[in-house]
């Protein structure tokens, strides 16, 4: 049975129910890595240009992902591990604080060398270390999915509707809770009756996929599992959405708080999400980068084959070439950079007759018909030659009319 507890309550769920989770799943085999003077439990698989780092809930291990590692392994690189004290990992003599787990995965990720971008992943109180992560590294992290992720106000909120019960949930917390995970709770209830987590820092403005439980319980047993507390859990992680430009939020009433156990294709579907999301990201930057150092080279000038090599070298399409070379005549007011561009786009692209007729449309419009004139003859032997239709050898026949009326004036 799995309860949609948050922490204390949907994470500590978690905890009570972890030793009796359903059968195990095929999943990426794992191996026992030495990390300084400890053992670590890993396992890694996939390949690609991201990196999906797998950060468990409270308590749990590992194989908690079997479901979702399988299917993520086919588009990305994936790691999953199981924290000091949990599965096959050696604890540790630290106090386990978000600090110290912190510090653990960057400790694995060196030993692994694992390459950003990473995109993490983090389950109910994993939330708060990939935050964490995020927080210290916002330059590796390209995207993040939070799977009913913990959130720091969610008892002092829960305490303005019943503070009494919320004290009874954190009894009973505690009384089921093994004792070895007594020094980890600790420190996290000190994160909740706070209302704030021990680190600064802002997270990346990157694409985020937030996971949301509201299942219904008919009977509820702990005040958490109330529909009253449920629509705060859901609130709260609305308004942590907020924080993020690009990304989506999910909820869920088909499962508790154990998402990538009840429904995994929702956590698997999350996270290729956010990483196509990043890849639109990642291409539209390196467009933009693309586009300022062209424009600085046509800025610097040279000789025709100079900037046909620019142009090539920039690695932009016909398309952006042409999009730019219209920015460049109208909104910038700069023709003799348009003018620069387009000649080489038409060189570059030239057995393009939509090229051809742009560039005869630049050189229209900076005083050069006779020029233009040519531009716009090339584009309909080419647009004739590769069949093109009646409406778009129309528009080039009508400049090529517009050029021979201004040479005619």
């Amino acid at each position: 049975m799995t309860h949609a507890f948050a922490l204390h309550g949907r994470m500590a769920a978690a905890l009570l129910a972890f030793a009796l989770s359903g059968p195990t799943h095929a999943s990426v085999p794992s191996d026992t890595i030495k990390v300084g003077d400890y053992r670590v439990e890993a396992a890694t698989a996939g390949s690609g240009r991201y990196t999906v780092i797998l950060e468990a809930g409270f308590g749990r291990n590992k194989d908690v992902w079997s479901r979702v590692t399988l299917p993520l392994a086919k588009s990305a690189k994936l790691m999953s591990y199981s924290r000091a004290g949990h599965g096959n990992s050696d604890p540790r003599p630290e106090a386990p604080t978000i600090a110290a787990r912190t510090n653990e995965l960057e400790q694995l990720i060196a030993k692994l060398d694992l390459k950003p971008p990473f995109v993490l992943v983090g389950h109910s109180y994993g939330g708060f270390l990939i935050r964490s992560y995020a927080a210290r590294h916002p330059e590796q992290v390209a995207g993040m999915v939070f799977v009913d992720p913990s959130d720091e106000q969610f008892n002092v909120e829960l305490r303005k509707l019943d503070s009494a019960a919320v004290d009874k949930d954190t009894k009973l917390t505690e009384q089921f809770m093994p004792p070895r995970f007594h020094p980890e709770l600790r420190s996290v209830q000190a994160v909740l009756d706070s209302g704030k987590l021990p680190f600064a820092g802002a997270l990346p403005d990157v694409p985020v996929a937030v996971l949301t439980s509201v299942q219904k319980r008919e009977q509820p047993q702990l005040f958490l599992e109330t529909p009253a507390a449920v629509q705060v859990w859901r609130g709260l992680h609305e308004r942590f959405f907020r924080n993020f430009s690009n990304g989506s939020h999910i909820v869920t009433a088909e499962s508790g708080h154990n998402i990538h156990q009840e429904q995994p294709q929702l956590v698997v579907a999350a996270v290729e999400g956010v990483i196509a999301a990043a890849e639109g990201v990642r291409v539209k930057r390196e467009r933009e980068q693309a586009r300022a150092g062209l424009l600085h080279r046509l800025e610097l000038g040279g000789s025709d084959a100079a900037m046909v090599a620019a142009l090539e070298a920039s690695g932009l399409s016909e398309w952006d070439a042409n999009r730019l070379g219209y920015e460049l005549l109208g909104a910038r007011k700069q023709p003799v950079l348009a003018e620069r561009l387009m000649r080489a786009g038409a060189s570059r692209f030239n057995t393009s007759d939509n090229m051809q007729d742009s560039y005869g449309e630049v050189l229209l419009a900076t005083g050069k018909p006779l020029e233009a004139r040519l531009q716009f003859m090339k584009a309909i032997t080419l647009a004739e030659a590769q069949g093109k239709g009646d409406k778009v050898l129309a528009g080039y026949r009508a400049n090529l009319a517009k050029a021979e009326g201004a040479m005619a004036r």
